[in-house]
């Protein structure tokens, strides 16, 4: 009784006050830890801060790494590209809803001689993408790279899916990821580059049983990727939809499954995607093991 109650609760409700609607529903509050940003920026209160250009006046270096933004850091895939960008010379900022357990990792980084810092956010959120996109900005300067590589998924036929999780499954997939590649765009376009990478999955492009929620979120993003890349690469902003069409290899679960992607040979393509000449970038990447059946996994 108590469980159907607190999902019709969830639902967003209209209340009409003559030309005004306000809408409202209830949820459980998200926990967001601030991450390793907010330590280095209370040492920096005891120094002079340095001046940071505005971005329109940031000279671009092209042949310099620059910074590497990543929104969705898990322990397979999210740890693996972290190492093999700060590996080859990116300053690191690690977003996550928990940036606090990230805090080894930027210790494991900073021991390559980059940057690291992890940031606390919710991405469904726009006020808190754009303030944390402001800190990232100011700590760093306008990110070289930012891959967008966060899921939820909750499975379900359409007669069982509840409004409340189709929403929030929506919300990561495909609202965020609109959030994300939005200020990452804006604080590009000025300095005329940059790559801005959405990972996708199988269901990104197929609509499988039992995946209502995760295919509707993945097909957006998939949109997102397609028209960000007509608008952005004329400003020199590489955009590309990074579809991997496997289970990926989690290092913290075990697994028999013998079909699988090596985390960190997917972080190998998302570098050559980031290298491409300008005069040969590709906007879509599919990615699979060997042995994977096609379009059958994720």
């Amino acid at each position: 009784m108590i469980m159907a109650l607190w999902r019709q609760l969830k639902i967003w409700r209209r209340l009409r006050i003559g030309p005004i609607t306000m809408q409202a529903s209830f949820q459980r509050s998200v926990p967001v830890t601030p991450g390793t940003w907010r330590l280095s920026q209370q040492g920096d209160e005891q120094k002079s801060a340095p001046a940071v250009l505005p971005i329109s006046e940031q000279r671009p270096l092209r042949d310099e790494p620059g910074t590497a933004v990543i929104v969705g850091v898990g322990s397979g895939f999210g740890y693996s590209l972290a190492r093999k960008l700060a590996s080859h010379g990116f300053d690191m900022a690690l977003l996550s809803r928990n940036a606090d357990r990230l805090h080894p990792l930027c210790d494991e980084l900073r021991a390559l001689g980059v940057q690291a810092h992890s940031y606390g956010l919710d991405v469904t959120h726009e006020t808190d993408v754009k303030a944390t996109f402001k800190r990232v900005v100011h700590r760093h300067g306008a990110p070289s790279i930012v891959v967008y590589s966060l899921q939820e998924f909750g499975p379900g036929s359409v007669l069982e899916v509840s409004v409340p999780a189709f929403e929030s499954a929506w919300r990561h997939n495909c609202l965020g990821a609109f959030l994300v590649s939005q200020e990452a765009a804006r604080a590009m376009v000025p300095r005329g580059q940059g790559s801005i990478f959405l990972v996708g999955s199988t269901s990104s492009i197929i609509g499988r049983a039992g995946h209502l929620n995760l295919a509707v979120g993945k097909f957006g993003q998939r949109a997102i990727a397609q028209v960000l890349s007509r608008e952005l690469w004329p400003a020199e902003i590489h955009v590309a939809h990074v579809l991997i069409d496997a289970d990926i290899r989690r290092p913290d679960v075990e697994s028999t499954e013998e079909v699988q992607s090596d985390p960190d040979d997917i972080a190998v393509s998302i570098l050559a995607l980031h290298n491409q000449p300008r005069s040969a970038w590709s906007s879509e990447l599919d990615l699979r093991p060997w042995n994977e059946r096609f379009w059958e996994h994720c």
